[in-house]
């Protein structure tokens, strides 16, 4: 789904001082928003912050809200790398280790830019949902399929893959969005431990 011209960059940097400016701008609206919330983050602001003046940045984004999904949009694609590299590195390991490792790394990418996920979480029902984010959710979704149809003879007869795939992709989502943000006296090595507990016995049965 195309978005409006409002949300979108007005160009796309093709020589390598335009990708730098561009860079500048998300390095220094994200520290901004980290700093100040998405109320306090003014374009203003971040183009103070990227040592570039008002009218250098209105070249590349039209507006703040241009701005913050082009940082979420980076942020989505920093989590899938991370991720990805996650996956891979615990593909040969039992299903039970796979997903906990995989949970732990989710929550640590959650708690390290937790800024960032307060917006997402307080912005997505105004600003639409972001395409990047939504391919990130699906293919972490088909990576639960996948663990659920290699390893089915494991679970409970009666397991029914998609709805489980739908059920365990939201709780853990959920679950970990809320740990990050209210920071419940919960360390985190036991949350994840929790967490993967919880799933297990669903799956199990």
């Amino acid at each position: 789904m195309s978005r409006s011209p409002g949300l979108s960059p007005r160009k796309i940097p093709r020589q390598e001082r335009s990708r730098q400016t561009v860079e500048r701008i998300l390095e220094a609206a994200t520290r901004v928003l980290s700093e100040r919330g998405y109320d306090g983050a003014s374009t203003n602001r971040i183009a103070k912050a990227a040592g570039l003046s008002n009218g250098s940045l209105y070249q590349y984004f039209p507006n703040k809200d241009a701005i913050v999904i082009a940082v979420l949009d980076r942020f989505a694609d920093r989590l899938a790398d991370r991720l990805g590299a996650e996956i891979e590195a615990t593909m040969g390991l039992p299903w039970q280790e796979a997903g906990r490792a995989l949970l732990d790394v989710q929550i640590r990418l959650f708690e390290e830019n937790a800024d960032l996920l307060r917006i997402i979480v307080e912005q997505i029902p105004r600003l639409g949902p972001l395409d990047k984010l939504a391919a990130l959710q699906r293919r972490l979704t088909d990576l639960v399929r996948v663990y659920l149809l290699v390893n089915r003879d494991e679970f409970r007869d009666d397991l029914d893959v998609e709805a489980t795939v739908w059920i365990v992709a939201e709780t853990v989502g959920l679950l970990s969005t809320k740990y990050v943000l209210d920071r419940p006296p919960i360390p985190h090595d036991r949350m994840v431990d929790e967490l993967a507990e919880l799933v297990i016995g669903y799956i199990r049965g």
